[in-house]
């Protein structure tokens, strides 16, 4: 009996466990784990490989080389992974660093981005700051929205290098937005209320049909996107 027990502890550690718990902080460090919670309290996971479902009414904290996000969170989410996937629901501020990061949740409070290539297609309901290699965005972000493009500034011996940063716009933003990166687009879809304006090392691309009357472009010239 002892030994059934104990196996199906162990199952329950890879398959994911459903926890219901009223404050405290519920972690997890190894090398992968799956947590689907439901808890008033917090979060911490940290692994190779880590992904959290349920429901978390404090913050959650996702450490690994890659993270999976599916969660009603009530507070804050930090995330730090060579790959990100975010979807659910964010209550207060949102800070990812990651590789490759995908955001489709719904985010309340303000949301800070930095990674190498990212696909935005979520609610932002207070703003959004991304620095990114290559930005796909798709979504509808609200408030204040920065995106600064970073790429290598320098050579390699004598031949420019091909990371470019390039930001593709096909989602919505009523309030305008600032972009900075080497390469600009504005896809079909895309559409804003506010001024945007444009640094970039040439003119934006814009898809037919797209109105052009609130984008001001200014030749990027070298400067870094600071």
């Amino acid at each position: 009996m002892r030994l059934i027990v104990l196996a199906a502890a162990a199952l329950s550690l890879t398959a994911g466990c459903v926890q219901a718990q009223s404050g405290p902080t519920t972690t997890f460090d190894g090398i992968a784990g799956s947590r689907n919670v439901d808890t008033d309290g917090n979060v911490e996971m940290n692994g190779a490989a880590i992904s959290l479902s349920g429901r978390v009414g404090g913050w959650v904290e996702m450490n690994g080389g890659a993270v999976d996000v599916d969660a009603r969170i009530g507070g804050d989410l930090e995330v730090n992974g060579g790959a990100a996937d975010v979807t659910g629901s964010v209550g207060g501020a949102t800070l990812i660093n990651g590789g490759a990061v995908e955001l489709n949740g719904s985010f309340a409070g303000p949301v800070e981005l930095n990674a190498g290539a990212a696909e935005l297609t979520g609610d932002f309901a207070e703003g959004l700051t991304a620095t990114v290699g290559a930005l796909e965005f798709a979504g509808e972000a609200r408030g204040e929205v920065v995106i600064k493009g970073s790429g290598r500034e320098r050579n390699w011996r004598g031949q420019p290098r091909g990371d470019r940063s390039e930001v593709e716009i096909n989602g919505r933003l009523p309030g305008g937005a600032s972009i900075c990166a080497h390469e600009v687009t504005f896809g079909a879809d895309a559409s804003f209320a506010g001024p945007i304006t444009v640094l970039a090392d040439s003119p934006p691309v814009f898809a037919s049909g797209v109105d052009v009357s609130q984008v001001r472009y200014t030749a990027r010239e070298g400067e870094r996107c600071d």
